[in-house]
């Protein structure tokens, strides 16, 4: 089988639907993929520029983004490495109010048994309970 990975632009098509010609080819690519011998992967720091995108640029709603990235990870044609770090997040993200990126670090982390974090931005990492939040000066 044939490997290849897709930009954010081509999610963005799709999620939005602001261009019925680019998302409909978006589509088809995703539909048609598997069969042709393709296997599409979405690589982590396009989740993580679709948030930023949909937040900054089109200013929607958190809960808004989240529908849409639960969508976007329960795509079956798409291979998505992080998943459950990225669904950890999303809901961190609405949630708790913090920061996407924080939330995919902080998970990220936590995933692989850190449970400590050295950081000078406290606030975000500070509502994830899992975490123990230190400053550098704190090293001991």
């Amino acid at each position: 089988m044939h490997k290849a990975f897709i930009d954010t632009s081509v999610i963005l098509r799709i999620l939005l639907a602001d261009d019925d010609i680019k998302r409909k080819a978006a589509e088809k690519l995703l539909r048609e993929a598997r069969s042709k011998g393709v296997s599409l992967h979405l690589v982590p720091i396009a989740v993580l520029e679709v948030v930023f995108v949909l937040d900054k640029v089109y200013k929607l709603d958190r809960k808004n983004i989240r529908e849409m990235v639960t969508a976007l990870l329960n795509t079956p044609e798409l291979i998505i490495e992080m998943e459950t770090v990225f669904r950890k997040a999303i809901d961190a993200y609405v949630e708790k109010n913090i920061k996407f990126a924080d939330a995919v670090m902080a998970f990220w982390g936590l995933e692989r048994g850190l449970t400590t974090i050295f950081t000078y931005d406290e606030k975000d990492f500070k509502r994830i309970e899992e975490l123990e939040v230190k400053k550098p000066q704190e090293w001991r």
